[in-house]
């Protein structure tokens, strides 16, 4: 049986091996012909655009802070709809691609090895206070060079290999070639700067898509909403603003630009309510404001002051990092504010406005040295003229039939903020009075009130 089983099965010597390899050989043609039939792959394209193999094409990279996404990308997109045989963006997807160089990622993609082309993945970012742009992270495309060789641009965003930097890539088969092309696009950056003119603020991991800078709202503070001593906020607009606004006449008369103000006075008199009207003054200036955490970012501040000026940096709290050195040990953030005022040339178009409760423990070194601090401007508690105009202010959108003789003096010696909660107690006995108007009655009432908790906790808090 076992000689009958063998007898019928072939053996290998009578196969016909031939015609088994040439069918193989068939197979593997047909394969490889069914490849080269495909539709070329992007990497392929860029290969083929930039005219060199692989191994001959030379980059060029620039980085720039996180917080330039936004500039990075529309510097790019300008350059590249402005020249011929341009591309839209693109990607590559793979674990590796941000630990891994572009031409060996094109290579590996073009060698159909772990990488693949992708579309490309977007993050929104911050634009402003309530706009907001999507941005690519990982993406190329290709175009010419100033003199229209072609070349292939890379952009990384943050995020990618943990850094927190925009990196932007430029590849070509020339040296030359490809610095001009990247030239071009650094110095293109400025006019399409997202940051220019804006209110910016620091805090980490604060902002969607940006992980130092965000955006505050312009300021809409109307001067005669600014309740200060005559003269006052002239001056602060004459050193401020005016300044600003001839900069370029000053210093071709050879005089400095660079300014720095101190406000001080007690807590609640109005500092910060003079600080956003005079921001919302400026045109075309940039503004940092700094306070709280934030304060730790001075050095970034200044940075960004110098990059966009005009620029005004705002530290509010001053006091809080720049005590007398006699009474506390000296503060790391201390020393980087006095760098960062004395790092700024004389002729830039840059203004520090520090405030403060205390300026009698501020650092002899901000408040005395000229060219650190040259205008201090208190901003005291209102006197009787100053708390009239207060409680107008405060109550403009209402109607008050009763006599506020009562509470301009029952707010001697107190701050703004205390005036304030006043009248909108006076406001609030009417309101729950059922009356249209606020009359003596409910004046009476808000005054007696607060006159009761003269001791108590919170009147040390509204400033009496």
């Amino acid at each position: 049986m076992t000689e009958l089983l063998s007898a019928s099965r072939p053996s290998l010597d009578s196969l016909d091996i031939r015609a088994v390899f040439e069918a193989i050989s068939y197979l593997a043609h047909h394969a490889r012909s069914e490849i080269d039939a495909s539709p070329t792959s992007p990497a392929a394209e860029v290969f083929s655009h930039l005219g060199c193999a692989p191994d001959d094409i030379v980059t060029v990279q620039s980085s720039l802070p996180g917080w330039h996404h936004v500039t990075a990308v529309r510097a790019i997109d300008a350059y590249v709809e402005t020249h011929p045989s341009a591309s839209p963006w693109w990607s590559v997807s793979g674990d590796m691609r941000a630990h891994q160089d572009i031409v060996t990622v094109l290579t590996k993609c073009h060698a159909r090895g772990p990488y693949s082309a992708a579309a490309v993945q977007y993050r929104s970012v911050d634009t402003g206070p309530d706009t907001t742009e999507s941005l690519p992270v990982f993406g190329l495309r290709t175009t010419t060079s100033p003199d229209g060789h072609p070349v292939a641009v890379l952009l990384r965003g943050p995020g990618e290999s943990g850094s927190d930097k925009v990196t932007v890539t430029v590849l070509a088969a020339d040296s030359d070639c490809a610095t001009t092309t990247s030239q071009a696009i650094t110095e293109s950056l400025p006019e399409h700067d997202v940051l220019r003119g804006k209110i910016l603020t620091l805090g980490q991991k604060q902002n969607r898509g940006n992980e130092l800078v965000g955006f505050l709202p312009k300021p809409n503070v109307d001067a005669s909403d600014l309740i200060l001593p005559d003269g006052t906020a002239e001056r602060l607009y004459r050193h401020i603003v005016a300044v600003g606004a001839h900069a370029a006449e000053l210093r071709a008369a050879g005089q400095h630009v660079k300014r720095g103000v101190l406000l001080y006075g007690p807590p609640g008199t109005g500092k910060t309510h003079t600080v956003r009207y005079l921001l919302g003054s400026l045109t075309g200036t940039t503004a940092v404001v700094l306070s709280g955490s934030s304060l730790q970012y001075i050095g970034t501040a200044a940075a960004l002051a110098r990059e966009l000026q005009p620029a005004v940096v705002v530290v509010e709290d001053v006091d809080l990092i720049a005590g007398e050195r006699s009474s506390h040990s000296s503060s790391p953030l201390l020393f980087t504010l006095l760098d960062a005022m004395d790092g700024i040339s004389a002729d830039a178009d840059i203004t520090f406005v520090l405030t403060t409760n205390r300026p009698e423990v501020i650092e002899r070194a901000v408040r005395d040295r000229p060219g650190r601090i040259d205008l201090a401007v208190e901003v005291p508690l209102p006197d009787a003229e100053g708390r009239r105009r207060l409680v107008e202010l405060y109550t403009a959108d209402v109607t008050v039939t009763a006599d506020i003789g009562p509470i301009v003096d029952a707010t001697e010696g107190a701050t703004a903020s205390y005036v304030r909660e006043l009248v909108r107690r006076a406001v609030l006995a009417s309101l729950t009075s059922g009356a249209e108007d606020v009359g003596e009655e409910h004046v009476r009432a808000a005054v007696d009130g607060l006159s009761e908790e003269r001791g108590e906790l919170t009147r040390s808090l509204l400033g009496a």
